[in-house]
Order: structure tokens, then sequence, then C-alpha cells
């Protein structure tokens, strides 16, 4: 049995006795000492310990194994112990030699050298002894012995040193020995319990104690994510395992998912509700498992084991309320279910967060309908105790949408033209979003009909007439309309539902994790990584990359990334991802917008076609927490994909966007993007070509041609009536009368704004205002009447024409407001003219309504079809020819969707507000005006009303002329005319463009990737115009091409105005090097050649992105000054498109521009910020021992001693080489050439830190650095 058990058994007042007595005597001995009465003071000492201690010893002896007789060294202690085997026969021995054997252990240790022994030992055997604390016992049983514990070399040994006397040496060493064998494992405990152990250390800690209590040789420790249980032999090691049984369990619960998997919140809610209602629920381990049967969940509670029993009935009683149930809330209008969508998915998500739900909203479908009347659902899944709460709440936000339907309305009408018009497109996007109020157009069907501008073809006006002047195409989802672009799409050009091929490249759209596209069949050579400055583990992305990489992918990042500009592109390899590279773009560190992002994807695809990739995964940057809308960001980063595929690549074969598998938004902006661009490409070269050729070559000039859309006869009358419907002119169509709706009567004709004609009621007015017109040896009768009132008073005209014996008639476009009701009032008209004429002979009997719009064209006909072709009618008509196309859009249902009528307010007045007017623009001075006869005036007026919808007044006096209509169509009606004096203005500018040609820069136009070259009228124009530009800036907006086409210089845009196609200018020079966007202009200031300035930089993301590189490199940033030089930039952008060249050619893998450190002298500056580098000053600081030329350094620590000032520069390192000689120049030629030379020289070619050119254009001095060093 162990000491310490023992010791328990000595009476506490003999333990008291015995401290008393040892405290006395430590005074008196230490005072006969000093006296040096050394025997003495023992044998007194010893006869007191007789006299009081051994009788009590010799009356039990076989009970204790010692008694406290405490000592240490030469001075009586309280604290350590003789063994009572060595006080056998005591009575008979000397208290001398007792004392002299136990009392004087210091003057005997003093006798006796110490020594001291190291070994290493298993750390566990380490463990055991400290846990059984053996240097007391053996001090106990009267050894000499000290430990001391230290860390050892190996990993799992520690050191423990002995210091102890020469005859205890080996048996200390046998005691230790007998240590190895001690018993290491967990036994029958589970692994659960162990873990449990291992993670609550003060329980282990009360164990141990316990165990020392109970005399038991063993200790539990921490054995990483486990326990070890050691003892000194197989029976203590029971004894641990039961006491650790019986105190300890670990149980199960198995919680069915039903039809909803776990969410780990809503499990984390359950384990949080039980520990609140358990005591003591700090020492409990509840944990889930979700993931090791699919359809059930595990809930573990492992501690102590009445806890742990009350836990589980505890889980077993809430478990009811935490049961997943479905509800369907159905009956939810269709048009709500959209608007919610669109606008209310916050508040749905706020639900699912909060209440642990998932809320499906039903899927609209392209052959759904959106009337009042139809009906989608929403289905909910969530726990039985949130239902109620859930259910009010979202009855909460569908009750706060409200609907408001506009009348039936033509897509040609004020606000059919706004809401079809590209140029109205952005408004319109921005004030929905601006006032949260859904706009919804439907055919007359209640199908949707979609804005698709950007994929629809130009009209190519294949009856040439004229080219329909409605700027965008609606396509109706279910697919039926024929002129769609699906047909016109190249064979370059290929598409499925998510991927396409353009030029041989491939650009897929694929649900994954980017982390993992480098490891996949299909791997990815280059993955592309989105960072923060400083952190590449921040941000979704990056923390999926950093979860594979670890810290070994974190360092490499710090240690190639230190030095990465916002605007750069970082580069590291791809081992951990399973690829070649990995692309880090700074966007979280950036401006965040979609520009930004654009050039940088762009960058990134010219970076890997350069290095020879065939493949790049790029992540959906910018969908996530930094709030970019999905829809603009797909479009954008596809275009771009689409862009480089037709003009750039060589080796990128593969261009991959990775989604998130659960983000479907995203992939749903990304999927509709990938099948709108798919079509595209085309129509931007139609585009493109369309703004650099002059109008009068544009293929939407008037042809005489002319197309019958419909037909239909009704033979019931004595002579049959034939109604037809063309596309055209009214000069096109053979008939006996032409009615002109041109000319305005004396009292309309001073009106500004004619846009309420189809109102004007007064029949009597057709016959105040109709004349006929007597037209020399002209095959047709002209009838000249006010437009207003011509539909009221329908009768009375056709009364008229049969009065004057005319047969036939051809019919102009009677509004610009008519729709599909004015054409059903119009056929009654004239099946009730026909039924009270049946009998007669002298009947019209042709009437042909011509219209020179062809999508107009066809609605109209479809209208008639529609009338014609239902039971209403009272005669029987018989349909000879069928609308063959159909109109995008035959009458249009708008729909408003708003949280509130205020909402619906302001967007229906800011529409209303915008939406085209009628005006009047004067054309004065026009010489071919004047050359025009009055008998012929009427044939351009009624002309210009069938193609342009515009009325042409000429007055009596003088020779000015007023064109009155929508502004766009009286700017083609402008055009038009100026067309018709086309050689005049010919001649005139033939003579200013001969003498100007050979000066003006060639001038381009750009739709999307597409370039195209003005031809020279147009340069010449545009370059005339620029130079006015230049002079006055306020004057940036010019018409050109007969007034057809806009151009913006300060943006440098051209529109072409009739068919709001829109592109960007340029010139072929240098000048199309674009001034850096971070640089400080002030109004007054003009970059132009010798423009220089110095001036403070303020932005704090530029401070903070230089801060953290100088930090990098211990320096502290004061102030930063940024370099504006443009002739010094200009000539740096023209030497890197000849180094990116070199590069591009010869190694690929080069990197072509570096930002690197240059020190100097203060007094230096001026000269270089104005000047640029001078290698001729080599050598100067320090000597060229790199050889000579200009020196920079990546560490700025380095260029910092060579002068007081420090400079930021952007270089051209390239292509580079190690030195040659030294203070020479270094003339190697690149590998593979004929006599380029190399870009650079550099000090080490596998780690270069310091880099020489020798080409003063390949460094650009950026920034100047106020630092402390």
């Amino acid at each position: 049995m162990s000491s310490t058990s023992h010791s328990r058994s000595i009476p506490q007042t003999l333990n008291n006795r015995s401290n008393q007595l040892v405290t006395k005597m430590n005074t008196e001995v230490n005072k006969k000492r000093s006296n040096g009465d050394h025997e003495d003071d023992m044998k007194q000492l010893g006869q007191q310990i007789e006299q009081t201690i051994l009788p009590k010893l010799n009356a039990s002896p076989s009970n204790l194994d010692e008694i406290k007789i405490p000592f240490r060294g030469d001075k009586i202690a309280a604290k350590e112990s003789i063994p009572t085997s060595s006080f056998d026969n005591w009575s008979g021995r000397s208290i001398l030699e007792c004392m002299d054997k136990y009392g004087d252990i210091h003057t005997r240790s003093e006798q006796q050298p110490t020594v001291r022994k190291e070994y290493e030992l298993p750390w566990k055997i380490i463990f055991l002894i400290r846990q059984i604390n053996l240097a007391q016992k053996l001090r106990n049983d009267g050894v000499t012995v000290s430990f001391i514990f230290a860390a050892s070399h190996f990993g799992n040994k520690e050191k423990i040193i002995v210091e102890t006397t020469h005859e205890n040496e080996n048996y200390i060493l046998e005691k230790i020995i007998s240590f190895m064998s001690v018993i290491d494992h967990c036994g029958n405990l589970s692994k659960r319990i162990c873990q449990y152990l291992a993670h609550h250390d003060e329980i282990t800690d009360l164990i141990n104690r316990k165990l020392q209590e109970l005399n038991i040789d063993a200790g539990v420790t921490r054995n990483d994510e486990s326990i070890s249980v050691v003892a000194i032999n197989s029976d203590h090691h029971d004894k641990i395992i039961a006491i650790l049984q019986e105190a300890f369990d670990s149980a199960s619960t198995k919680l069915n998912k039903e039809d909803l998997s776990f969410p780990k919140q809503i499990i984390e809610l359950l384990i949080s509700d039980v520990k609140a209602s358990l005591p003591q629920s700090n020492i409990l381990w509840l944990e889930s498992d979700l993931e090791s049967e699919p359809s059930k969940c595990i809930v573990t509670a492992t501690g102590p084991r009445k806890l742990v029993f009350d836990a589980m009935q505890m889980i077993h009683n809430k478990q009811k309320d935490y049961k997943v149930i479905n509800v369907y809330l159905c009956d939810v209008c269709i048009l709500k279910i959209e608007y919610l969508r669109l606008y209310r998915k916050q508040d749905i998500l706020a639900l699912e967060k909060k209440y642990y739900c998932q809320i499906e909203i039903q899927t609209v479908k392209e052959s759904d309908t959106f009337t009042l009347k139809s009906y989608k659902g929403i289905n909910i899944k969530c726990y039985q105790v949130y239902k109620d709460e859930i259910n009010r709440r979202i009855d909460e936000i569908i009750n706060s949408i409200m609907i408001e339907k506009a009348d039936s309305i033509s897509q040609y009408s004020r606000i059919g033209r706004l809401c079809y018009c590209c140029q109205s497109a952005s408004k319109l996007k921005l004030w929905q979003e601006k006032f949260q109020c859904m706009l919804i157009l439907t055919d007359y069907e209640g199908h949707r009909i979609s804005n698709q501008l950007d994929s629809a073809p130009i009209d190519s006006n294949e009856a040439g007439v004229i080219a329909d002047t409605k700027p965008v195409a609606l396509i109706k989802p279910t697919g039926k309309g024929k002129n769609t672009m699906a047909n016109a799409i190249p064979k370059s050009v290929r598409y499925c539902k998510d991927q396409m091929t353009v030029n041989h490249v491939n650009i897929k759209l694929i649900k994954g994790t980017i982390e993992k596209e480098g490891t996949n069949v299909s791997g990815c050579d280059v993955i592309v990584n989105s960072i923060k400055f400083g952190s590449y583990r921040e941000g979704k992305i990056a923390a999926a990359l950093f979860n594979v990489g670890k810290s070994s992918y974190e360092q490499e990042c710090i240690l190639k990334l230190k030095s990465l500009s916002v605007d750069e592109i970082g580069r590291t390899s791809g081992r951990w991802f399973g690829c070649k590279k990995v692309y880090h773009i700074s966007f979280i560190s950036s401006d965040q917008t979609l520009a930004w992002l654009s050039n940088r994807v762009k960058e990134c695809l010219v970076q890997a076609d350069t290095e020879g990739m065939n493949s790049i995964a790029i992540p959906t940057i910018g969908t996530g927490g930094i709030g970019l809308n999905a829809n603009d960001v797909g479009r954008e980063l596809i275009q771009v994909a689409v862009t480089f595929a037709q003009v750039m690549t060589r080796n990128l074969k593969k261009i991959h966007f990775i989604v998130y598998p659960t983000d479907s938004s995203s992939y749903m902006a990304f999927l509709q993007a990938l099948n709108s661009l798919s079509t595209e490409s085309y129509a931007h070269q139609r585009m493109v070509k369309i703004l650099t050729k002059p109008t009068d070559t544009d293929e939407s000039d008037v042809k005489n041609d002319c197309r019958l859309l419909f037909k239909a006869k009704c033979d019931e009358a004595k002579i049959p009536v034939n109604i037809q419907v063309y596309h055209g002119t009214v000069d096109d169509i053979k008939a006996d009368a032409i009615i002109d709706v041109t000319a305005l009567c004396s009292k309309h004709a001073t009106t500004d704004n004619h846009v309420d004609i189809a109102s004007f009621t007064s029949a009597e007015h057709v016959s105040q205002t109709l004349r006929y017109l007597q037209i020399p040896k002209s095959s047709h009768s002209v009838y000249q009447i006010c437009p207003y009132g011509c539909l009221a008073g329908f009768n009375t005209l056709l009364a008229y024409l049969i009065a004057r014996g005319e047969k036939s008639v051809v019919i102009p476009l009677l509004d610009m407001e008519i729709n599909a009701l004015h054409i059903d009032k119009l056929v009654d008209l004239i099946e009730l003219f026909m039924i009270n004429r049946l009998r007669y002979d002298n009947c019209i009997n042709c009437f042909n309504f011509v219209i020179g719009y062809q999508n107009r064209s066809i609605e109209i006909a479809t209208w008639m079809q529609d009338k014609i072709s239902s039971k209403a009618l009272k005669l029987q008509w018989t349909i000879l020819q069928q609308v063959a196309e159909t109109a995008e859009s035959v009458g249009i249902n708008l729909y408003y969707v708003a949280s509130d009528k205020v909402a619906i307010h302001n967007i229906k007045s800011s529409m209303m507000a915008n939406s085209n007017t009628w005006a009047c623009h004067e054309i004065a001075d026009e010489d071919y005006l004047k050359t025009i006869q009055p008998r012929h005036w009427y044939q351009l007026a009624l002309k210009i009303w069938s193609i342009y919808n515009t009325v042409v007044i000429r007055l009596n006096t003088g020779s000015g002329v007023y064109v009155f209509g929508y502004e766009t169509d009286i700017i083609k009606t402008i055009s038009h005319i100026y067309k018709l004096s086309k050689t005049y203005l010919e001649q005139k500018t033939n003579r200013e463009v001969q003498e100007f040609a050979s000066e003006v820069a060639q001038w381009y136009a750009m739709v999307g990737s597409t370039r195209s070259n003005f031809e020279v009228n147009l340069t010449y124009e545009l370059q005339k115009n620029y130079n006015i530009y230049s002079k006055d800036k306020t004057k940036k907006i010019f018409h050109i091409d007969s007034e057809t086409k806009m151009v913006d210089y300060e943006n440098m845009t051209i529109t072409h105005i009739a068919k709001g196609i829109k592109g960007s200018i340029g010139k072929s020079t240098f000048e199309d090097i674009p001034v850096p966007n971070n640089w400080k202009i002030n109004k007054n200031e003009v970059i132009k050649d010798g423009y220089c300035s110095i001036v403070d930089v303020e932005s704090k993301e530029e401070i903070q992105h230089i801060s953290t590189i100088l930090a990098l490199d211990g320096l502290r940033l004061k102030k930063i000054e940024r370099v504006q030089n443009w002739n010094l930039y200009r000539r740096f952008q023209i030497m890197k498109a000849e180094v990116t060249e070199a590069v591009k050619k010869y190694m690929p893998s080069a990197q072509v521009e570096r930002r690197l450190f240059h020190g100097t002298k203060s007094n230096n500056l001026k000269s270089i910020c104005k000047s640029g580098f001078n290698r001729d000053y080599s050598g100067q600081a320090s000597g060229s021992y790199l050889g000579t030329g200009t020196y920079f350094a990546a560490n700025a620590q380095v260029s910092i001693d060579y002068g007081d000032a420090l400079l930021l520069v952007r270089v051209l390192t390239g292509i580079y080489t190690t030195a040659s000689r030294k203070g020479l120049p270094n003339l190697s030629i690149i590998p593979g050439s004929q006599s380029e030379r190399v870009h650079s020289v550099v000090d080490n070619a596998c780690h270069p830190s310091v880099f020489v050119i020798s080409n003063d254009n390949s460094a650009y001095p950026e920034y100047i650095l106020h630092v402390d060093n």
C-alpha cells in the first residue's frame, strides 16, 4: 500500500504534536549549532522523538509504512518523512544513530557527490511519473532525488532530468525503467467519450485528482482529439476504466428528416433549446450529424451519465415542435408572383433566414399568360413552430402589392413607343428600379412580351420599301413569330442551352465550385480568383481556394502578390487545385464596379492566351456579397468572352463560367446572357455597318417595291369588294384615287401637338376640309383631307369618292395612334357602306391600305384579318391571302405592379413626361425645296407621311418647310429631304473632303467587338466637328450624315437616330491610348502634348494599397504624389505594346510589366518626372555592377539606400537575362530572335530582385513616395 493512504490513518493529534515538536526543535537546534553543539543537538532531538513518537510507533508498527518525522536538509521541516521500515527494533537503537542517519541529511549529502542524468522518454510515461508524483514517493522512501522535466527535440518525447546521489542512481533508473511497460489504451471507452474528455480539461483534471486520492497509479491526458488512459499496470488500468464508464455516457437519437433536409441552424436551435432547459449544460456535449444518413439527423449527447439521460428525454419531448411540414399558398396572382420574385426577394430571403424555412415561388413559364385571372402558388417547407407566423408574413407581403392595368395600347402609340424605344430602355429600367414598380407588357392573348433589343436583327426590309422604324423587335415567348434572329446566325456562331462556340472557342456555363475546376474531367489550365489586398482568404471565392491550399498556398500568395497593384493580375501556381495557374484580381479592394471587373476579366483572357493556356475557369465574381446585379454581370462577362473569342484568341479554346451549384439566380442570369449574346455578334456586324456607312448607302433606303400582306373578298355585293393591306408607299399602288391626309386645315396647322387626331369625332370636319387636287397628266385622282375627324367622317369621304366615280382607293395610315379598336370600326364602316349599296353598280370595289412601317403594316394587316375572320360581321368574307408573318406585338396590355399607389403614379407620370409628343421643325433655305413644283409637292408630302408618318407643309410665301411629327420621325424626314438634294450637297462637300482627307487620321466605330472604319465623307465630318469640340468643350453633341447620326465627343459615341443603334468611336492613332482613370484633371486642364503635373494622391484605396506594399518592406508611408506626364505615359504605352508583342512571340510566360522601386536624390526628381529616366546617368550612385542602364529593385529598402527620394515605377521587364559584363550595356538577343534584344537584365534569373533597363521609355515614374524608414 502506498504512503498516501496510510498517512491518513495517523491520528491527527499525533501529527499536530509532531509538527509542534519539529517547530520547536528547529529553533533550538539552530541556536545550538551556531555554538558548535551539533552532536548534543542531535541527541536531544532523538530523545524527544523517542519520548513522544516512538511509543505510538511501537504500539502499532504493522499498521504504518511510514510516520511523519519531517526534515529538510539540515533543518527540520514539515513535509518529508522517514519510512517506518527503517525503525525495526527501534527501542534498541541509538537515537543518535537514527538522527545521524535521517536527521542530518544535509551534512550527509554534502559528503556524497550529486549525479545528474537526462533521459528522453515517451511523453505518456513522463505524464504518469508526474501524475503519481514518483519523486515524492522516492523521497518518502528515503531516496535523495529531484526531477526536472523539459521539452525534447523529438515530437513524441520529453526529457526527465534526475538529480540524485551515486548510491541511488541505479535504483532510480530501475524505477524509471519499470514505467516502460505502462498500460496505455482507452479500453472499452467509446470514441465519443474519449473525444469529450479531450475537450474538457477541467473534467480530466478532476479525474486525475480523484485518482490520486484513491491511490490509483493511473491518469487521463489529452492526445490530439482523443485521450490516453495511462496506468502503471493492468489492475490500476481496469480500475480507472471502470470509473470512467460508470461516470460518463454517450447516447444518440435519430430525428427523421421527412421531406426537408435539416438545416444546421435549426439543429443548433434545437440543441440550444435543450441546453437552456438543462442544469450544468456547460459540461454536456451535444452534437449533430447531418451527413452520415441521408434520411435522418443524428443528435448525440456526451457527458455525465445522468445529464446525458436528461438530455435525451428533453430532445424527444421537443422534437414535435421542430417537425417539418409543407404549406402551399395557392391562387396568388401571377403578376404579384413576378413582382415578388423581382422586387421582394430580400423579404423572402429574410423570412427564410429568420425562420429557417424554404420558400419556393412557383416558376413562371414562357407559356404562362399574364392576366389578372392567372394564378401561381408558393410552396413553403418550414417547421411547425413557425408555420402561422410565416403564413401571416407572406400574406402581408402579397396584400401589399398593387396592380393597375392600363387601357389596351398599340406599340406605335406614345406609351408603346416609349416602352419599345431602345433609347428609353435605360430610363424604363431606371424608373422601375427607382420607384420599385414593375411594368409587364403582354399581347392581346396575355403572353408576355420581352424586350429583345440587343439580340434582335436590324430590319433587313426584305420588301424593299423601307426598314421598320421601330427600333426594337419584341418577340413572343411562345416562339411562334417568324421574324427572329435564329435563322440569321452565321455558322461561326453555334450555341445550345448552356454553351456556345465562337470562332472555335467554347464558352460554357457550369454549375460547380471554382477550387475543383482544375481537377475535373474537363479541368481548366487557369482559374480566376477574387482577392483583397493583404488577405487571401476573405470573400467566398478566396476562402474556397484557401480551404484547399491551406497555409502553403497562402504563403505563396503573400510572397508573389505583395507588390500587386489594384489594376494588375497576380499569378501563382495551381498545384493545389490541379491546374497550371491561378490568376488573382483585386476586385474586393477595387471600386467594385462592373466596368473594373470587365476590364480585369478581359486581361485574364488575354494573359491566358498569351501564356499558351488552353482553358480558363471564371467564377461569377460580384454576384454574392458585393451585390452587383447578376443579370448585368452575366451579360458583361459573357460579352467579354464573346468579344475575345471573335478577335484575339490563339491558344485559349475553352472559357468556362463557374456558378455555385445553389446560386440559381446567377445561373439563370448567365444562361439568359449566353443565349441572348449568341445572336448578338451577327447583329453587331450589321449595326457597325449602318453606323460607318453614309445614309444614302444604308440598306434601309427606300426602294420602289411593294408587298401585299393581306387580302379579303366579299361577293355579296353586285360587284365583289376587296380589302387589301400593303407594305409600301401610295405611289406603288395602282388605283383610281389616293387619299392625302397630310393637308392640315388652317385651324390645325398651327397646333403644336397632334396626338389627339383619332379622338376627334366631328364628321362634318371631313366635308369642310375635303378637296380634289387637280393633277395634270396624272393616272389617279388625289383627294386631300385634314386628318382630324377622317375616321368619324369616313362614310362621308366614301360617298364623295363614289359621286366622282372612283372605283378603287388608296388609303394611307389615318392616324399615328390607331389601334385594333380603330381598325374594327373602320371595317364596320366599310361593311355598313357596302350594305347600303349592295344593289348599286357605282360602288368602290377595292380598298387598298398602304403603310410604310414594315411591322406596323403587319400589325394592321393582322388586326384586319382578326376582324374579318371573326363572326361579328354581317357579310360573308373570304380571306384570299393570310398574313404570312406575325407581328411581334398585335395590341398590348400594360400592367403596373408596385407596393403602393404612389409608385405607380410616379412611374406613370415619368412615362408620360418622357413619351414622344409631336414637334415642329422648320427647314429653311433648302435649295432643293425651291425646285419642287406645286403639282409635285403632294407626292413628296404623301410619300413622307406614308414612310415616316410626318406631315410636311410648305407655306405659300417663301421656301420654308415645316415638318410635324414625333421627333425621331422628323429627323428621318429631314434626312430624306436632304438626300433628295444630295447632288448639290455632294458637290459642295467633295471639294472640302479632297482638301482635308490627307490631313485626317482614320476614324472608326465599334459595336461590341466589331470594328469598322468610317467612309471618307463621314470621316471628314467627324474630324471637322472634332476640331470644333477641341476648341470649345461645351459643344460636344454634333449631327452628321444629313443629321441621321448623332455624335457625342465627350463620351466618344455615335448613335443612329432612326434605328437607335449606338457604338463607340475612335481614331486610329496613338490618341487611342486612354488617360488613366486615377489621374486627377482640373476643369481648365487639357490632356495634350506636353501636359505634366504632380498631384497629391487622395484616393484611400491607392494610399492603402501602396502603404501595404511598403509595410512589407518595413517602411511607413507619409505622403504620396502621382506623376501625370502625358508624353512619358504615352511613350511608355507605345513601348509596352512592342514589349507585349515580343513576349507573345518568344516567351508567352514572361511578365511584361512590374511595379518596382527606384531610389535617387531629391534634386533629381523634377528631371525624372518631367523627362523620364536617363540611362546615361547609370552608375553615378553606386556603380553599374549589372551593366549600364537604369536600376530598379523589388524591395523598397534596397532602393532607398541610393538616395533620399523614392519612386514607385512601372517597368517593362519583359524577357530578361543575367548580367554579362560590369559597366557595359547588355546586348543579348532574345532566344529565337534574329536581332531583338532582351528587355531587361537581372541579378538572379530564378528569383530576380534587381532589374536594369536600357530603354528609357520602358519605365514610367508613377508615384513619388515620402516614407519613414
